[in-house]
Parts: structure tokens; sequence; C-alpha cells
């Protein structure tokens, strides 16, 4: 895992929140299940990316913000910025 990609961030970031231990179950978990998945569909392996789970996160928490102020009967509408 030296080079940067979705499970070298995966266990970096786990291991700070779990403990190293079971950051490397969680990793051993996910390349088994891409495994799975690899082999089952018959095409070739596509890492997310190193910027996978905080693009996931960000996009989450965008959503959850917009609930929020909907909920508070304000009306949302999103603009990316360039």
């Amino acid at each position: 895992m030296r080079e940067k990609n979705y499970l070298a961030v995966q266990h970096a970031l786990l291991t700070r929140r779990r403990g190293m231990s079971r950051a490397q179950v969680a990793v051993a978990h996910s390349i088994l299940t891409t495994s799975y998945h690899v082999l089952k569909r018959d095409e070739p392996y596509r890492d997310l990316g190193p910027d996978w789970l905080a693009k996931r996160n960000q996009e989450a928490h965008t959503r959850r913000l917009v609930a929020q102020l909907e909920k508070l009967g304000h009306r949302v509408v999103i603009d990316p910025a360039a």
C-alpha cells in the first residue's frame, strides 16, 4: 500500500479511529468483497481513488444540511462553485 489508493486511505482513516487490528480486518473484508464482485462480473478491478471517501462524505454532508434547512421551512437551491 505504498501508493495512494482507496484501500490505503481507508486503512489510514480506520487506523486512527479504530486501531490497527480492526483497520486490517476491515481492509481485508473490502478486498474480499471486491474480489468476489470482480470475479463474479468478470471485469477488471477499478480503484475508486484516494479522494473517493472525502468526496462521498462531502456529498453526504451537503445532503444532510439541505435536509435540515428544508425541515426548517427553507427552500434550497444548490449552485456549485466553479
